[in-house]
């Protein structure tokens, strides 16, 4: 118990230490001190609850419960102000609808419920809580020599790197808090502070750009939170402010509607159509908060709460709503990647595509599905870390983010090729993890009987296949005689990057232990909530995929890092002119004598079919099938309980 303590004040002391440090000398020795000691505390809980030697007790806090009710006002009056400084009402307005409804719920109802446990501990919160201390960490490290590259790139900006990773800090000390928080109103406190840390950190450069996207973030998210609170309400009235209570509750479903409006709230905080810009609006904002967006902290947070109440959802309309929305998301992000040029928007939209298929398995709630969605949601953490870290590293020494512009990088940025390659293919190639969840999801899916999911999910797989391969050969094609740009990256940076790359091999190589003995144990627990004619959650399983298949899996990612290693090296061998359709002429601008005997110039180029699968193209219809798929499904939860009656 000492342990999550630990994770949650860490990183808020951290926070409150750099908000004061302006100095590079003093900043990042404290950087990378509290990222070590969160890593450790992390491995150190992870042992704990593996082994069963972890002490766990009964927490009850009334002075934090005070202090969530303080964080919550405070916040909303920030946004309050902001929206009213920035001529955006509103914004105002629903932070003031939320913070009142907040403040009456707390003062009048929240006292009267009886909570036997604040704090709640399985082995999906253990894994998140890995990948927040890991993954978010080492984008704080990352970020010490990127922002120092931007800070002198934008030398007419005033220095706020102090508030930058000081917002950083607080970032994955609220994350903690919500993963290990089973009140209620401690996960909405937590919840409402990622939100706002989004907002400070998308509209960190304060361009009318980076503002305005950063509107559109709090916004969205707002509704989500305003659904959240309503929720909350709704539950303390009727005596239940515990998760796994109301987990309970939802699996016989008696509690619908609460269940229904904190899916919407999940929702939009994973960018699900109709939400979905406002993740592509965060691109703006330095790689570094892009990274921690998509891969750790906020987005992971929606699909966090609904894989949590995958066991709720069942084959009801809240199920189907989530499939759904899931579903169409993870189609139609897929196919708007592929008319994207902009390496930062493909990254974005597949972030959101991903994030749509682990939504649809959440919604379907079988112990594959849920399986899956584990997986999903840590391979894309890992993987999508390390390309956008590349892609960051890339941009500054190039001078560009589009595709296009990635010509010869395999010669340019060798080593960032080859770690761009890697979490490419881990994204979409087997053995690596992420494909065996997609197999996972198809098992699952196919139980359902659902013919139009299975279509939407072979045409998604499809374009993924297609977005990936194509940026792929870009980033492997070689020409000659490219200058060697990677001298100039940071320590920090080549630390990071590093490390990602070693987690998605990690992760890639344990993948069978951690099904084992992390996540079969979780499902085991559910086995109570298991439909007719299905088999316990670990029989399932097993039967399935089975240990021995995903040990050959391992041994197969183990015999590709030992031919990746071998071929890591810069080679030595003689460079000769490359022969094209005819005889070169001029290797670097890859010209050739044709047959007229005359020169001609070959080109790379990719093909995105932006007529078909563009933003305008796709998007507005998306949009509003989203928008009907949500209103009729809260609609139904809320008629199914008479109008909301109590439970």
């Amino acid at each position: 118990m000492a342990t999550i303590g630990l994770l949650v004040v860490l990183p808020l002391v951290a926070a409150a230490a750099l908000f004061f440090i302006r100095k590079d000398s003093v900043r990042t020795p404290v950087v990378i001190g509290s990222a070590a000691l969160i890593m450790l505390a992390c491995v150190w809980l992870a042992i704990g609850h593996l082994t069963g030697t972890m002490e766990f007790y009964p927490l009850k806090s009334d002075i934090i419960t005070y202090a969530t009710l303080l964080i919550d006002v405070v916040l909303g009056i920030y946004v309050f102000v902001k929206g009213i400084k920035h001529g955006v009402p509103f914004a105002s307005v629903l932070a003031g609808i939320q913070t009142v409804i907040v403040v009456v719920f707390e003062l009048t109802v929240a006292h009267g419920v009886s909570i036997d446990n604040d704090i709640y501990i399985d082995s999906l919160s253990v894994m998140m809580a890995m990948i927040i201390g890991f993954v978010g960490t080492g984008i704080c490290i990352y970020a010490l020599g990127y922002m120092r590259v931007f800070q002198e790139q934008h030398k007419d900006q005033e220095d706020r790197r102090h508030i930058f990773f000081s917002i950083f800090f607080l970032f994955l000390s609220a994350m903690f808090a919500l993963v290990f928080s089973n009140n209620l109103a401690w996960l909405f406190c937590a919840w409402e502070v990622t939100t706002v840390c989004s907002f400070v950190l998308i509209g960190y450069t304060r361009t009318e750009e980076a503002i305005q996207n950063s509107f559109r973030q709090i916004v969205m998210n707002m509704l989500g939170g305003l659904a959240f609170a309503i929720a909350l309400v709704y539950l303390g009235s009727a005596g239940i402010l515990e998760l796994d209570k109301l987990i309970n509750l939802g699996a016989v479903g008696l509690a619908a509607f609460p269940i229904a409006l904190l899916a919407f709230a999940g929702l939009t905080k994973a960018a699900q159509i109709p939400f979905q810009s406002w993740l592509l609006g965060a691109m703006v904002a330095p790689t570094p908060t892009s990274a921690l967006l998509h891969s750790s902290t906020m987005v992971k947070a929606g699909v966090f709460l609904l894989a949590k109440l995958s066991p709720a959802f069942g084959w009801n309309f809240n199920g189907m709503m989530v499939m759904l929305i899931g579903g169409l998301t993870f189609l139609i992000c897929a196919f708007v990647a592929i008319s994207q040029s902009n390496a930062k928007r493909v990254l974005a939209y597949s972030t959101v595509s991903n994030l749509g298929l682990i939504c649809a398995c959440a919604g379907v709630g079988t112990p594959e599905a849920m399986w899956a969605a584990i997986f999903l949601l840590l391979f894309h953490a890992v993987a999508k870390s390390l390309l956008f870290l590349c892609v960051g590293t890339a941009e500054h020494h190039i001078g560009s983010r589009d595709i296009e512009a990635m010509d010869n990088i395999f010669v340019r940025l060798p080593t960032i090729a080859r770690f761009m390659a890697l979490g490419m293919l881990c994204m979409f190639i087997a053995p690596f993890g992420m494909l065996v969840s997609k197999w996972a999801t198809i098992v699952s899916i196919a139980d359902t009987g659902n013919i139009v999911l299975m279509l939407i999910l072979a045409f998604g797989s499809a374009a993924t296949f297609m977005f990936w391969a194509k940026w792929l050969g870009k980033v492997l094609a070689v020409s000659q005689n490219s200058p060697d740009l990677e001298k100039g990256v940071y320590k920090s940076e080549w630390f990071a990057i590093g490390f990602m790359a070693f987690l998605v091999l990690f992760c890639s190589v344990a993948f069978p232990f951690i099904s084992e003995y992390v996540v079969v144990p979780y499902l085991a627990q559910f086995e109570h909530f298991i439909f007719p004619g299905l088999l316990p959650a670990w029989q399932t399983i097993s039967a399935t995929l089975g240990f021995d298949n995903l040990l050959i899996m391992a041994i197969l990612v183990l015999a590709i890092l030992l031919t990746f290693g071998a071929f890591f090296g810069r080679s030595k061998k003689r460079l000769v002119n490359v022969y094209m359709a005819g005889v070169g002429v001029d290797p670097e601008k890859r010209s050739y004598r044709n047959s007229l005997s005359g020169v001609s110039e070959s080109s790379q180029r990719n093909w995105y079919l932006e007529d078909w699968f563009g933003e305008k193209a796709l998007l507005p219809m998306s949009n509003i099938i989203g928008i009907v798929v949500l209103v009729v499904g809260i609609a139904l939860a809320f008629i199914n309980l008479g109008g909301g009656a109590l439970l």
